[in-house]
């Protein structure tokens, strides 16, 4: 599913990540901890295509991590989500980004789905410019979730949320068993849901 190499990162001559090898298969949970700067988000950025790294590899689903085709394998969602439409709704931004990548009926029917799975329907029918920073974060969960990626990106998707939308989240992801997860996490608890954990460590 997902198989990094030598992957390192470097900002404006600061190295921040690497040299890493990672490799993950279907159904596999991985928790990424360490403290904040270690390279956990900016990993989380190179896999999903959203930052190249300075060296190595990283193929999703033997494709180039940024790659079209790999892009649609991945569901991704970063702390302090920013990428939303703020005037529209919750679930208006959800099918917006829904039909980017499913035809119009299905695009309906996934978000629908997810909705109800994380029981949004409420929160769903705010603008995004009146939601708290944890309805923000429940929505940015819910559009991961369209279309049924074969990789979850998680960065400290828990930080915002109250016990039951976590329940909600784990729930959701305990529900699709065969799809790989990788979670920046700072909580025990979080950890404590995947077989593994990769610790990084700050430069």
């Amino acid at each position: 599913m997902l198989e990094a190499h030598a992957v390192t990162k470097s900002f404006q001559g600061r190295h921040v990540l690497g040299p890493l090898d990672l490799r993950l298969a279907a159904g596999d949970r991985l928790a990424l901890t360490g403290p904040n700067g270690a390279g956990k988000s900016t990993l989380l950025r190179c896999i999903a295509g959203t930052v190249a790294p300075n060296g190595g590899t990283v193929t999703v689903a033997g494709h180039r991590a940024g790659s079209r085709e790999a892009r649609r394998t991945i569901g991704v969602t970063f702390a302090q989500e920013r990428s939303f439409y703020l005037r529209l709704s919750g679930i208006e931004n959800l099918l917006t980004f829904a039909m980017m990548r499913l035809p119009s009926a299905r695009a309906r029917a996934a978000v629908e789905r997810v909705v109800t799975e994380l029981e949004l329907h409420e929160i769903g029918a705010r603008r995004i410019d009146q939601c708290s920073s944890g309805m923000v974060q429940q929505v940015s969960i819910a559009r991961a979730l369209l279309g049924e990626p074969s990789l979850l990106l998680f960065d400290e998707p828990t930080r915002s949320l109250d016990e039951a939308a976590i329940a909600r989240l784990w729930a959701a992801v305990d529900r699709r068993p065969h799809t790989a997860v990788i979670i920046a996490t700072h909580r025990r608890e979080d950890v404590d849901r995947c077989q593994r954990q990769l610790a990084l460590a700050s430069s």
